[in-house]
């Protein structure tokens, strides 16, 4: 029993992690904590901007707006052996639409535990996953569209003597609209009916089904080209369920192939920068780099992400 309570309190520790950047203390946090490089460094700013690869996590009603079919990847190095990655394919449905199908796993590896003497056990792992389907329509074509997001989630703790897992389902809905040429507006509504439901009856004498629930999160936002042409901006204002509320601001400055960043996520600040590469092997390539410092001393975190567009 004691070895099983030390697993749940590591499961704690690692939400109490996540906290630091996300909406905190509530079920699937890592979903709240950002996607790619060029989002975070901009503080998460996105709804409005999100007609890229990974837009589909901010808003999935701007891959109508997409124009190549693109691979993407991202990669977090998270202090204290966390891991953060992404993996996803983004397409236009000429003429009218557009969908992206990816997959997002969080987790800790290589937990030393230790029974109720005190002495190292198997190691443990951690691992919360969310695969996505993402479908965009025009309403009115390269004007306004509506999004959704399908997502299956599920959390495994498991050692070879030990297996806990909670499945689920959940869905965002957006809308993105550009009334002007330079002006964007977005809106999204996460996590609907998102939750991990889980049965402890082969770990505990008396088990019980539990479900974790989400808290229903929306975002109201802008993005503007200013009449500085390799200026940009973009503002970010989302409320929850959970009582929160949060300002995401985030600059872009531009040059051919070069992109620099910065943003404030609600309570940090990040910054990053961005190399483009037009054309090589009849390929787009898009290489972002994002820092995020210690929010809670927890240390730094450092983000990668690589977009190929054909």
């Amino acid at each position: 029993m004691k070895r099983y309570l030390s697993y749940l309190l590591l499961v704690g520790l690692f939400f109490n992690l996540l906290k630091a950047e996300g909406n905190g203390g509530y079920a699937g946090a890592f979903l709240r904590i950002g996607l790619d490089a060029r989002s975070v460094a901009m503080g998460n700013a996105q709804v409005a901007t999100a007609d890229h690869g990974f837009g589909f996590y901010y808003n999935p009603a701007a891959l109508p707006f997409l124009k190549n079919f693109s691979a993407n990847f991202s990669y977090s190095f998270l202090s204290l052996d966390r891991r953060f990655s992404y993996i996803g394919l983004a397409a236009p449905l000429k003429p009218q639409a557009g969908m992206s199908l990816g997959w997002i796993y969080s987790g800790v590896g290589d937990i030393q535990g230790y029974d109720s003497r005190g002495m190292e056990s198997d190691k443990i792992s951690h691992g919360l996953h969310a695969i996505y389907f993402s479908f965009g329509i025009f309403i009115i074509p390269q004007k306004l569209a509506i999004g959704l997001n399908a997502k299956y989630l599920r959390e495994s703790l498991s050692d070879p003597g030990f297996d806990y897992s909670g499945t689920g389902f959940g869905g965002d809905l957006g809308i993105f609209c550009k009334p002007l040429a330079d002006l964007a507006l977005g809106y999204q509504v996460k996590d609907l009916n998102a939750k991990l439901k889980s049965n402890t009856n082969k770990i505990f004498e008396r088990g019980l089904d539990r479900d974790n629930e989400f808290p229903i999160s929306q975002r109201l936002g802008f993005f503007y080209q200013t009449p500085i042409r390799w200026a940009r901006v973009a503002y970010d204002f989302e409320w929850s369920t959970a009582g929160q509320e949060k300002n995401h601001i985030g600059v872009e400055f531009t040059i051919p192939g070069v992109a620099a960043r910065f943003g404030y996520d609600n309570d940090h600040v990040t910054f990053g920068a961005g190399l483009h590469i037009d054309r090589y092997l009849k390929l787009k390539a898009t290489l972002d780099y994002a820092f995020v410092a210690s929010i809670v001393d927890e240390g730094a975190s450092h983000l990668f992400s690589w977009q190929l567009a054909f």
